[in-house]
């Protein structure tokens, strides 16, 4: 079908630096996926549409070696919550069933705005394993996300070297 449906994305994450340039993130967010065919007359004023709500729990590789970027790859484990598929007649009954759960691997790029707190981030993500039981059915994801960074490890990290800078030590003997 195509990218022709849009949904929402939403969740928290959280990220544990190796180092400065490098770390592994870890998320939990509620993302809407699926496919629209809107009626045309290609194909004979068929309408479908296919909606996912899904629960995904990527673990995501982040590598930050560009000034103000970030670069990200890794896999992620969806639990299908709800899905409806319906047509020109309405709900579609005794369609196809969908796996309860997705696997998928993704890739992404983000950029970083004000001291680094607000990231905008771009991700593609597309499953292993089809979604449906008995259809070569894959779930193809453009998501586009806006995210703000409350404390990082980073900030943890600078702080703490800031701290043993400016702490002295005196010996007197």
């Amino acid at each position: 079908m195509g990218f022709h449906k849009v949904g929402g994305w939403a969740g928290a994450f959280t990220d544990y630096r190796f180092t400065p340039r490098s770390a592994l993130q870890f998320e939990i967010s509620f993302i809407q996926k699926g496919s629209r065919q809107t009626p045309t007359v290609k194909n004979n004023g068929m309408l479908y549409v296919n909606n996912q709500n899904i629960l995904e729990i990527p673990v995501l590789y982040r590598w930050y070696g560009i000034k103000n970027m970030s670069i990200e790859v890794g896999t992620q484990v969806g639990y299908l919550v709800s899905t409806i598929e319906r047509n020109n007649n309405g709900e579609i009954l005794g369609a196809i069933p969908h796996r309860k759960v997705e696997w998928s691997g993704a890739a992404g790029l983000s950029y970083y705005f004000w001291k680094g707190k607000i990231e905008v981030n771009m991700r593609y993500s597309n499953s292993i394993m089809p979604v449906k039981t008995e259809q070569w059915w894959m779930n193809h994801v453009f998501a586009f996300s806006v995210r703000y960074w409350f404390k990082t490890t980073l900030d943890r990290d600078k702080i703490e070297a800031t701290k043993k800078k400016s702490q002295i030590e005196i010996k007197i003997e």
